[in-house]
């Protein structure tokens, strides 16, 4: 099975939605990562967007972003690309401190409602 590669990460959804349409009318399949986290999460944490494509258009795809006029600093080192592989949890923990916080407060919530309940009772 051919693993998805990181070719390009930037703080901006548009700019990363951009580039996915460039390969996408070169021929080169490929998909946008964190683009809802990113905008929820920005200036909270920088996670960036990822533009990722399988393995086998790597080389064609990095010959069309270096082509393509996004400058280095919008992306990052090609060289630091990680496929999903050894991604692991580590892409999951913006959207797994929504779930922590909003687990925190539901049983904060549910102790509330435990101690109105005590009080009443006595």
């Amino acid at each position: 099975m051919e693993h998805l590669v990181e070719i390009a990460n930037f703080a901006q959804s548009e700019t990363a939605e951009m580039l996915a349409a460039l390969l996408r009318a070169e021929g080169i399949a490929c998909t946008t990562r964190n683009e809802v986290s990113s905008r929820v999460f920005r200036g909270v944490v920088d996670i960036g967007v990822r533009v990722e494509v399988l393995e086998h258009n790597v080389p064609r795809a990095l010959e069309i972003l270096n082509g393509s006029g996004f400058s280095q600093q919008e992306t990052d080192d090609v060289d630091n690309c990680v496929d999903d592989s050894s991604a692991g949890l580590a892409r999951y923990l913006p959207l797994l401190r929504k779930h922590i916080i909003i687990l925190i407060a539901l049983i904060a919530g549910m102790l509330a409602i435990l101690v109105c309940l005590h009080l009443f009772m006595h």
